[in-house]
């Protein structure tokens, strides 16, 4: 299935190659061909569009077919005009002006903005004043151009008005092409080759047709007509080439809603921005001592000004946008931070304390354990307490598991409040706990082991008023020399274990053998 597909899709660049082959060998015809017969190859280059249109509708199926049919529309009455033009070249007779040629190629200039403007939309989706802004700095820089150069030329020509409207509206027919234009060029995102095709087609039609009447206007006659011939019938083939491709069937994404402006963009604003002023200074056609043409001039200026403030201040409000998202996004990333830090603590302190009473657990009393007897000696010596409560499995059988957990807790809580502010305090399972004494000779840590028994002869009060009291036997053992976790337990647990047998409610030391 791929293979076929693939086959398929290479038929279809096929077409498009065959089909810019043939145009280009029309064109090569017309340019080395002497004959005025010549003068009806254009014809065919332009009606060959319309085919090469409804060939690449059918074949490729674009998402929409609007735009697509309103550009074949306009190249009918474009088609029909060039073969009126074409028959009064090969008569060698002047072409009536103006004449029913002339009002077709009006009339198809209008269809090829409808359908501009259509497929402009389905490319870059809904309007954004930042690319239309953009497109009309743009097209009023070029109506700058277009003013000194053929409007202005022939509003002093001797035209009567009926021949002097139709002269300039080829030129404000053109710049709304070029509007269309330049939102299509200036959007961000990516070109299809048949969008860059299309692109194409407009600035072959827009450069032929400003060499045409911009020569025409101020020199009274067409210089390098064929130039110009060969510009249209270009573009005449690139619209065709456009709609043939495949990948007309995949819409461009692009976007004229970007508010930043790239370097790219600013380069193009800039250079027609200072056009009207170089016009003014180069004094193009005298044009400083005609008041109408410095006033549109000045008028265009102080509109282009206008614009670009605007420009600015979208860009601007674009700028503040995104310090005000980049700072909501720096806030956001420092309350993670904080929310991923007060989580590792919560997870730190789950690893290494009860969840029941909030004591130092197994685990962290071997990590203190551990440093505190590295450094043990004769003059600082460590004092390890092993303690499990009296009677707890009855207080549990007889109130319950809930009350045997609050009493764990009041004995944490007891314990906690009689040791000192260094001093580590663990629960290390069920109701047997630990305490950790730092820098404590023997004789002191007797009277603090004696003192922790005596707080237990108070009794506890848990929660409905019951009075539990329980006493606890306390296994101890002084540590003068380095020795490790293990052996300093196992001597206060064998300490505890003597206690307990012993009758409960008393300490024993250890003793070594």
């Amino acid at each position: 299935m791929g293979k076929v597909q693939g086959l398929s899709l290479a038929r279809r660049d096929a077409a498009v190659w065959v089909y810019a082959a043939a145009g280009t060998t029309i064109i090569i015809i017309y340019l080395v061909s002497s004959s005025s017969a010549r003068y009806m190859l254009p014809v065919m280059v332009a009606a060959s569009v319309v085919f090469a249109i409804a060939m690449g509708l059918a074949r490729n199926r674009p998402p929409s077919f609007v735009p697509w049919c309103l550009l074949a529309a306009a190249m009918a009455p474009y088609t029909v005009a060039d073969a009126i033009w074409g028959m009064y070249q090969v008569r060698d007779a002047d072409v009536p002006f103006p004449g029913v040629a002339d009002m077709l190629y009006l009339g198809s200039y209008l269809l090829f903005a409808a359908g501009l403007v259509t497929l402009a939309r389905q490319q870059t989706g809904r309007l954004h004043w930042a690319g239309l802004l953009d497109a009309a700095i743009v097209t009023l820089g070029f109506c700058i151009l277009s003013w000194a150069f053929i409007i202005a030329p022939y509003l002093r020509s001797e035209l009567s008005a009926w021949p002097l409207a139709v002269s300039i509206a080829y030129p404000v027919a053109d710049l709304v092409l070029l509007s269309v234009a330049a939102r299509l060029m200036l959007a961000t995102g990516k070109r299809t080759p048949s969008l860059l095709l299309c692109l194409g087609w407009l600035l072959a039609l827009l450069a032929a047709d400003g060499l045409y009447y911009g020569t025409m206007a101020t020199t009274g006659t067409a210089i390098a007509e064929d130039v110009s011939e060969v510009g249209w019938m270009v573009s005449s083939l690139l619209l065709g080439a456009a709609v043939l491709h495949q990948s007309v069937g995949r819409p461009a994404q692009l976007s004229d809603g970007n508010e930043s402006m790239p370097r790219r963009r600013l380069s193009i604003l800039t250079a027609l921005i200072l056009v009207g002023p170089l016009i003014m200074v180069a004094n193009v056609g005298g044009i400083r001592y005609q008041p109408v043409n410095v006033t549109v001039i000045v008028g265009m200026l102080a509109t282009l000004s206008l614009l670009l403030v605007l420009r600015i201040a979208f860009l601007a409000q674009y700028a503040q946008s995104r310090a005000t998202e980049a700072r909501t996004q720096a806030h956001g990333l420092a309350a993670s931070l904080r929310e991923q830090e007060e989580l590792q603590k919560q997870l730190s302190h789950q690893a290494t304390h009860d969840p029941l009473t909030g004591l130092a657990n197994r685990a962290l009393l071997d990590e203190r354990l551990e440093s505190a007897l590295g450094r043990c000696s004769a003059t600082s010596p460590a004092g390890l307490l092993m303690l499990d409560l009296d009677g707890f499995k009855e207080v549990n059988d007889s109130l319950g598991h809930p009350s045997g957990d609050e009493l764990l807790v009041d004995v944490a809580r007891r314990l906690t409040g009689r040791v000192r502010e260094q001093d580590i305090v663990a629960r290390l399972g069920g109701d047997e706990f630990a305490l950790l004494v730092d820098g404590m000779g023997a004789r002191a840590l007797y009277d603090y082991t004696m003192r922790i028994l005596d707080s237990f002869k108070d009794s506890f009060i848990l929660a409905h008023g019951h009075s539990v009291h329980v006493t606890t036997s306390i296994g101890a053992r002084n540590i003068t020399r380095p020795t490790t976790p293990a052996e300093a337990l196992r001597d206060a647990d064998i300490a505890l274990y003597r206690a307990k047998t012993a009758g409960k409610n008393q300490a024993v030391f250890f003793e070594s053998p």
